[in-house]
């Protein structure tokens, strides 16, 4: 039984063969009913957009079907240890997601889990939407091979996931422009999750207008996630990396757009960039769907 609460979970083979089955079934119009009477129960301690209507409509086009569980109806840690929460639902499901608001809370859930965890989302990782993006910029660029990422901004649970994908030798190369403000925290929010990551073949580095010029796909998200108190000062600090059609123009004339979205159009993105003819931030929130629908069959056997 295999979990995917990192993209490190997977290997390179594993992430091309979800991501070219994606491609192919959604090219095609292919459905399959591989999850025939399968249940796929999902936990939010968080608000969802993409990822709970994306993972309802996979399942429910795999044949199965999907049981929504609010944190606050649950026992999850309160009256019920986490550890018998899991084994119930695992009498009951036959995979789960959480989008949780600790990393540490999805490895309890999978360790005394029967049944294969998902992560939706947690304060650490994004695995799902790396898998959508890559299979975006698979689509528009024909392969990841020699594809430079630029992402700009602080170096959120997205962010992580696309560097275990850089890491995990998929082709691409990863380039981040951060404040060192920002790298500094992340690097103590590793530290103390006792989580190594290895740099070699990523450039991490404050704004490098040089790597700019040789960016295919310039990608950002929120600078404060749910939850977080927007301050003056990091918005001031940060302006310098939002990317405005000035930013865009720097990069080479068929670089991509990409945002992992909700999206704020006075900070990270200008409206002129997410809207605008280079941005594909709607096929990539639709590829949420078919790439989960792979995760689902392939995490099912």
């Amino acid at each position: 039984m295999k979990n995917f609460l990192n993209i490190s979970d997977f290997s390179n083979e594993e992430c091309i063969k979800i991501i070219s089955s994606a491609i192919d079934k959604k090219n095609n119009k292919r459905q399959s009913s591989d999850a025939q009477n399968k249940t796929l129960a999902m936990i939010f301690e968080k608000n969802s957009t993409r990822t709970r209507i994306s993972f309802e409509l996979a399942i429910k086009q795999l044949g199965g079907l999907s049981i929504m569980l609010d944190k606050d109806q649950l026992h999850l840690g309160k009256r019920e240890t986490l550890a018998d929460t899991a084994q119930t639902l695992s009498q009951y499901a036959d995979i789960i997601m959480m989008r949780s608001n600790s990393h540490q809370t999805l490895e309890n859930l999978a360790k005394y889990s029967g049944v294969p965890i998902i992560n939706g989302l947690s304060d650490l990782s994004h695995p799902c939407q790396t898998l959508a993006t890559l299979m975006t910029i698979i689509e528009l660029k024909g392969s990841l091979e020699g594809v430079n990422i630029s992402w700009f901004g602080p170096i959120s649970n997205v962010a992580h996931s696309l560097i275990e994908a850089a890491n995990n030798d998929l082709g691409f190369t990863l380039t981040l422009h951060c404040p060192q403000y920002y790298q500094d925290i992340y690097s103590q929010k590793l530290s103390d999750m006792n989580k190594k990551i290895c740099f070699d073949n990523i450039s991490l580095n404050e704004l490098d207008f040089k790597k700019v010029e040789a960016t295919d796909v310039m990608y950002t998200d929120t600078w404060f996630s749910m939850g977080d108190i927007e301050d003056s000062t990091k918005i001031e600090m940060l302006a310098k990396y939002s990317i405005d059609q000035n930013m865009m123009s720097i990069a080479k004339k068929d670089s991509i757009f990409l945002h992992c979205l909700p999206a704020n159009r006075s900070q990270e993105v200008s409206a002129q960039v997410i809207d605008g003819e280079q941005s594909y931030v709607w096929q990539e929130a639709q590829n949420r769907l078919h790439v989960q629908k792979e995760l689902l069959l392939h995490l099912l056997g």
